[in-house]
């Protein structure tokens, strides 16, 4: 199954986009959190606005300098809620930290992966889910597609609980090509969230729609089948 996840920390952009009931939640990271102006303190109560728009899953990133810290401060984003997911950086403390919350029953998305050889690590620690940053890789000099493609392949031969939630998507055909790989869980700005349903043949065709049902003249009350004249003359 298809899962989109918008990725911000902005409520007033996020409210009207998680009440429309197609995205299964919200991603956040210390980058966005910081662009929308949202301190730690502040993140119950982003998760509870959030939930309360729509949200299912709210993705939260700990911080820290050690295992320790992450930990701790994982086990704390654990507590705003069953529906949290604790993100956990790929290095080698967020490894340790993500196999320790993992066995805690704490699902993780291990975040900023970067090479398909990381995904190997990462199922060893009983991550929920990994977040490949594609538009990353390709800025880096990496071919994004492949590697997240190798991902997939990697987690399927492995059999492994775990989710590939693509994000960094920067175009529709980068989401469309890895659909078609069976990458299923992507996280996308509002933008390309908006861009992924717009067609102009569709925005046309909704045009001559609307303008054949006005000229059919208006329904008025009670309109349904027992107000159809032409059924209460066959009746």
């Amino acid at each position: 199954m298809t899962r989109f996840y918008l990725d911000s920390a902005d409520l007033a952009e996020a409210r009207p986009l998680l009440g429309t009931g197609l995205l299964a939640g919200l991603t956040t990271n210390p980058t966005l959190l910081q662009r929308a102006g949202v301190p730690n303190r502040e993140l119950p109560a982003l998760v509870a606005g959030a939930r309360e728009a729509g949200a299912r899953t709210v993705f939260v990133q700990t911080w820290g300098d050690g295992v320790q810290e992450l930990t701790e401060r994982g086990r704390w984003i654990r507590s705003l809620g069953d529906d949290v997911v604790v993100k956990v950086p790929v290095s080698a403390a967020g490894l340790q930290a993500t196999a320790r919350l993992s066995a805690e029953g704490v699902p993780v998305l291990a975040t900023a992966v970067y090479a398909a050889a990381q995904v190997l690590p990462v199922i060893a620690a009983g991550a929920r889910y990994v977040a490949p940053y594609l538009g990353r890789m390709d800025d880096n000099g990496r071919a994004g597609r492949a590697e997240v493609a190798t991902m997939q392949r990697i987690v399927t031969a492995a059999g492994a609980d775990l989710r590939v939630l693509v994000a960094s998507l920067r175009s529709v055909a980068d989401v469309v090509a890895l659909a078609e790989l069976g990458v299923a869980d992507f996280t996308l700005s509002a933008t390309l969230w908006a861009a992924l349903a717009a067609d102009p043949l569709t925005d046309a065709a909704v045009e001559g729609f609307d303008a054949a049902s006005a000229a059919g003249g208006p329904a008025g009350l009670g309109a349904g089948p027992r107000s159809d004249p032409g059924l209460s003359a066959r009746g």
